[in-house]
């Protein structure tokens, strides 16, 4: 995403690839029918949400982003995938019974786990840049 009208692009560029990124998550339907509108939207809500220059306004959008990821992550599951390992036909669903389903539920508490502690970072990195920031003067 290029091309950002607020006054922190460079910000709004880096939320826009992580987003990105956040969004090969999703089931590869939702993904291919809406990412470039989620996208757009994303990028608006980015830059309305930097550009009010209030940091509970920022943390407010990345906690919405962030529960609107579990939240879609939740309740889209993605299509079953069929896989037999003796090159069975599955037309009557007998030869799919070779994937574990724990293994997706274990994949999504990992991907869950990764954005809280991502969140969790970007919260320390600005509590320690605001505290060093408040022992310095503009001149």
């Amino acid at each position: 995403m290029s091309g950002h009208r607020g006054r922190h692009p460079v910000l709004a560029t880096v939320a826009c690839r992580l987003y990105g990124l956040l969004i090969w998550f999703y089931p590869a339907t939702l993904r291919r029918e809406f990412r470039r509108e989620m996208l757009l939207t994303f990028k608006n809500a980015a830059e309305d949400a930097l550009d009010s220059n209030s940091l509970s306004a920022v943390l407010l959008f990345v906690m919405h982003t962030a529960i609107d990821w579990c939240r879609t992550l939740a309740l889209e599951p993605e299509e079953p995938v069929t896989l037999s390992l003796l090159g069975l036909g599955s037309s009557d669903g007998a030869g799919g019974g070779c994937i574990d389903s724990s293994s997706v539920s274990v994949s999504l508490m990992l991907a869950t786990l990764g954005v809280v502690l991502l969140i969790a970072g970007w919260w320390e990195w600005l509590r320690l840049t605001a505290t060093i920031m408040s022992h310095h003067r503009v001149v």
